[in-house]
């Protein structure tokens, strides 16, 4: 079943060209598309990270209707009796955002079955090292050396990019920080999820 969160979606295909972990990129879109369109519900729970997501986005949408969703939201959280935050394993839009990753990862799986499309994501796709090994459990084991291979590409290519940046630093030049976002992506995921 569809999530409202889905009407956004961004596609396996979109998502593996953007060079970065195309899961982590498709449920970045869907977490916050999911904070933006989160109703009023008995039995809320959220953690951390949801109450803040759904507090964040509603700066820029203050006099929109997603506005007065969160609000009420949070009035009927308060209304409850109040259980403090949710741990994340709690938390409902936590819950939503695994369903939709494992659905992402059979997505990406399946598109691992064309051996054009494995040849492409092993020269130029990227995958977390989150992902890596969730993808792995569903894809034949013939496929699993290829999503070795990507992740060694992406090692060492982040490696080379990490001390020419560190070589630009010793020169006082601090262009080009962007590397350090893509590394601690690679090493842990998107943050948040």
């Amino acid at each position: 079943m569809k999530t409202p969160a889905s009407a956004s979606e961004t596609t396996v295909s979109q998502a593996v060209t953007k060079g970065s972990c195309p899961i982590c990129e498709i449920l970045k879109d869907f977490q916050w598309t999911l904070a933006e369109t989160t109703q009023p519900q008995a039995n809320l729970r959220l953690c951390n990270f949801h109450v803040w997501a759904l507090a964040r986005s509603r700066g820029k949408l203050s006099r929109s209707t997603p506005g007065e969703t969160v609000t009420s939201v949070f009035l009927d959280i308060l209304k409850s009796p109040l259980v403090g935050k949710a741990r994340t394993e709690e938390c409902t839009l936590c819950h939503r955002v695994l369903a939709e990753e494992v659905a992402r990862l059979r997505e990406l799986a399946q598109r691992f079955q064309s051996p054009m499309f494995v040849q492409w994501m092993t020269s130029h796709g990227s995958l977390c090292l989150d992902h890596a090994p969730k993808l792995k459990e569903f894809v034949p084991l013939r496929m699993r050396p290829a999503i070795d291979k990507i992740v060694e590409r992406n090692r060492s290519e982040l490696e080379r990019e990490l001390e020419a940046f560190r070589e630009q630093l010793r020169h006082g030049i601090h262009e080009g920080g962007g590397i350090l976002g893509r590394v601690a992506e690679f090493l842990v995921g998107q943050r948040g999820l």
